[in-house]
């Protein structure tokens, strides 16, 4: 039985912290990385993260996570997860590399290439031929992402640090629903 995730990062980081988008093409970042329209962005492909200084002396605590809370949305990975995922994703996914504070570092945005109509799907069966897919996100709410067994035994697989939450739950009549709606 296949089942879809969303990712969350590890249990020990602090739940207020996230990095965010810094500097003039926030907009432009968020739309084309969210929504997958405007990729002016991609002209300049420039990320800058910031992150409110109270945080600070959590931070090389916060980066040694392989998952990282963004407030814009975006999907935000460390570098180890970039190097493991790479070839995998190839086909699913495009990676940034970020600054943070207008510093070279070690994070990688994530932008998810396919979509597909799952938000509205009542039964698994619309599953079956994406099932060897990693990462995609919803055709009609592109800002809404689902992981897939594949991709949560790649991380367990190779010891990253993140956590999944289960997308939906399946009643007794075997009807999916799905927990973000």
């Amino acid at each position: 039985n296949m089942q879809l995730y969303t990712i969350f990062p590890q249990k020990n980081i602090n739940v207020d912290f996230s990095f965010n988008l810094k500097g003039n093409n926030k907009d432009s970042i968020s739309d084309y990385f969210k929504f997958n329209i405007d990729d002016s962005f991609l002209k300049k492909p420039r990320i800058n993260l910031t992150y409110d200084d109270e945080f600070e002396f959590q931070l090389s605590e916060i980066l040694d996570a392989d998952f990282y809370f963004s407030s814009s949305g975006i999907l935000l990975f460390s570098k180890k997860f970039l190097e493991i995922s790479q070839d995998k994703l190839k086909e699913e996914a495009l990676f940034f590399p970020c600054l943070i504070n207008n510093t070279p570092s070690e994070i990688y945005a994530l932008y998810i290439k396919n979509s597909i109509d799952f938000l509205d799907n009542k039964s698994l069966d619309c599953y079956k031929d994406i099932s060897y897919k990693y990462i995609f996100r919803d055709k009609l709410k592109p800002y809404i992402y689902g992981v897939t067994d594949k991709f949560k035994k790649m991380v367990i697989e190779n010891n990253l640090k993140m956590q999944f939450l289960e997308l939906y739950n399946i009643d007794n009549m075997g009807n999916l629903y799905f927990i973000l709606e």
